[in-house]
């Protein structure tokens, strides 16, 4: 059951939406800086409450949990050298492995890790 978003929610998605892949520590960061009057408690209650609704995925990328915004499904790159996080659009290559034929598989999350054009190059 999607609840309705309360003005402070709709803080929080905007937020997430104009940074992306955030860990919590930087959406708290963020909103501080950006929205003063929503309370730690209230950040972390409405993630919550937005991943179980599905507005907000979380992520764990390396040794971070990630948070993005829903959408359309798609693979990530994490760069060893800057940490970006890239999204990539989901491809039909990628084949299910022989050892999962008698599963029935519903999903798939993919995370590539190495380095991106302006890392590799240092």
């Amino acid at each position: 059951m999607q609840r309705r978003n309360t003005a402070q929610r709709l803080r929080i998605l905007s937020a997430i939406e104009a940074l992306g892949h955030t860990t919590s520590e930087e959406l708290i960061a963020y909103m501080s800086k950006n929205n003063s009057n929503v309370s730690l408690a209230t950040i972390y209650r409405s993630l919550s409450i937005m991943i179980e609704d599905g507005q907000v995925r979380k992520l764990k990328l390396g040794d971070s949990l990630i948070y993005e915004i829903v959408k359309e499904k798609h693979y990530h790159f994490v760069c060893l050298g800057c940490k970006s996080i890239y999204d990539l659009k989901q491809s039909d290559a990628i084949k299910i492995p022989k050892e999962l034929k008698d599963f029935q598989v519903e999903d798939c999350d993919l995370t590539f890790f190495g380095y991106c054009k302006n890392c590799k190059n240092i």
